[in-house]
């Protein structure tokens, strides 16, 4: 493996969760609608359409590394050995803090068969909707690897454009009132298109003029994204159709990503640049305890718990969404970082 493929792995990892942190930060801060305030929904609007690609690209970061030819022949068993604990631990661990910051920040008592009910239902705390659904897809990884191993050119093109028309195209069609079509096409459902757009388009070679057409391909779409949900929106708290990662926007824009990060450029110049790697690495290290922690961190600040109260709007919104941002992102880093020098702890936390 040559040293920028070794590299980019993380980039891809560090890339998709800024992007979430992002998502979060913007979301807060456009929910409320261009009522409340036009310029704070439009800053929403803009960063949140932008990042949409963070937890798609997550997913295909898992499909791209477990779905790999030299990962095949592993043992089920070993398979879920390494990795259950991983993810299971630190959901419990989060699911119980964030359980008990709503009792606190709402003022109700603890119930714990309320809370056993909830961590079975899925999520607690409203991020952690991610973490089931990547238990889910360990779950189909082992019956993934022989075909995605094996498929020849043809039958990925194939399983690629079935994912897309029946899990992105043909349902916002008939969100749209389109016509429906009787026949029903279950096969390659969301998140496992991701994880096989994960092993087969990651690291595909692409000429300039293609990087160029994504690039551009990227702005068109993430254009059309904030001026379709502007609309849909209307006076309206936001309208979220068009953010859903199974639609044909963001998935356009979320494999364009993938395609771009994925080619040596990047990952070549961020290897020549020592801060740069350092920032990267990092960021991917941490990036699982970052994904845990930091929604908890943006509501404690949010919510005026502390007697401080402050969101992406209290300052001018195209501002204050990235300084929010990037101020919750160093913290959740830190809080990470810290942790992991304490191995339990770090394992708990997600942080190892």
């Amino acid at each position: 493996m040559t040293p920028e493929r070794a590299v980019t792995p993380d980039l891809v990892r560090a890339s998709a969760i800024v992007l979430v942190v992002m998502i979060h930060t913007a979301g807060a801060v456009a929910a409320p609608g261009p009522a409340a305030s036009g310029t704070a929904f439009w800053a929403g609007v803009i960063f949140d359409s932008l990042s949409r690609p963070g937890v798609p690209l997550f997913v295909m970061l898992t499909g791209w590394m477990l779905l790999a030819r030299d990962r095949r022949d592993e043992p089920i068993g070993t398979f879920f050995r390494r990795r259950l604990g991983r993810v299971v631990f630190p959901l419990l661990t989060w699911s119980l803090i964030a359980y008990g910051w709503l009792a606190i920040r709402d003022h109700h008592p603890t119930h714990w068969a309320q809370f056993a009910r909830q961590l079975l239902n899925g999520p607690v705390f409203y991020h952690l909707w991610y973490v089931y659904v990547l238990l889910g897809l360990y779950l189909v990884v082992p019956l993934l690897r022989p075909i995605a191993a094996d498929a020849s050119d043809s039958l990925r093109r194939y399983s690629i454009g079935l994912w897309a028309l029946g899990s992105s195209v043909l349902p916002l069609w008939y969100w749209w009132g389109g016509l429906h079509i009787g026949i029903d096409v279950p096969v390659v459902t969301t998140y496992v298109g991701y994880l096989l757009a994960g092993i087969w388009l990651a690291a595909v070679p692409a000429s300039p003029r293609t990087r160029r057409a994504l690039v551009l391909l990227i702005l068109v779409t993430a254009i059309w994204t904030v001026t379709a949900t502007a609309r849909l929106t209307g006076t309206d708290p936001l309208n979220v159709a068009l953010f859903a990662y199974g639609t044909p926007n963001v998935l356009v824009m979320s494999v364009a990503w993938l395609v771009l990060l994925t080619q040596p450029g990047p990952a070549a110049w961020v290897s020549r640049h020592p801060r740069a790697l350092a920032s990267v690495r990092v960021l991917s290290a941490t990036s699982f305890g970052v994904y845990l922690a930091h929604p908890l961190i943006l509501n404690l600040l949010e919510s005026g718990a502390l007697r401080i109260h402050f969101t992406g709007a209290s300052i001018f919104p195209f501002l204050g969404i990235p300084l929010l941002a990037t101020a919750v992102l160093a913290g959740s880093v830190g809080m990470m970082v810290a942790a992991r020098r304490v191995p339990v702890l770090g394992r708990l936390l997600g942080a190892a």
